[in-house]
Order: C-alpha cells, then sequence, then structure tokens
C-alpha cells in the first residue's frame, strides 16, 4: 500500500501546490481548484507523450 499512497500523492501534487500557494488548505477547498489544475497538469503531460510516441 506505501505505493499506492505514494502514487496517489503524486497525482494530486500539482492541486495541492497550487492551493499552498494561494493559501487555501485542502479541507476549505479540494475540489474545483484542485481538479482543475490536476487536470490542466495531467492533460499537458499526456498530449506531450502522445505527440511524442506520433513525431
Amino acid at each position: 500500500m506505501p505505493v499506492a499512497k505514494f502514487l496517489l500523492n503524486l497525482f494530486f501534487l500539482p492541486g495541492n501546490l497550487v492551493l499552498n500557494g494561494l493559501g487555501i488548505s485542502v479541507e476549505e477547498d479540494s475540489g474545483i481548484i484542485r481538479s482543475f489544475i490536476n487536470s490542466c497538469v495531467w492533460g499537458t503531460v499526456a498530449l506531450v507523450i502522445a505527440l511524442t510516441m506520433v513525431a
């Protein structure tokens, strides 16, 4: 289970960093802002990987 917890923390890391930078705790707003940031970051990572494989 430590590996799964590590991967989960890694997946949420971009959103958590933005929340910390804005001074918002995860308990106050762990919904829309974190989800948006994580979607943007991981979507970009997936797009770069996909484009690298195609090119």
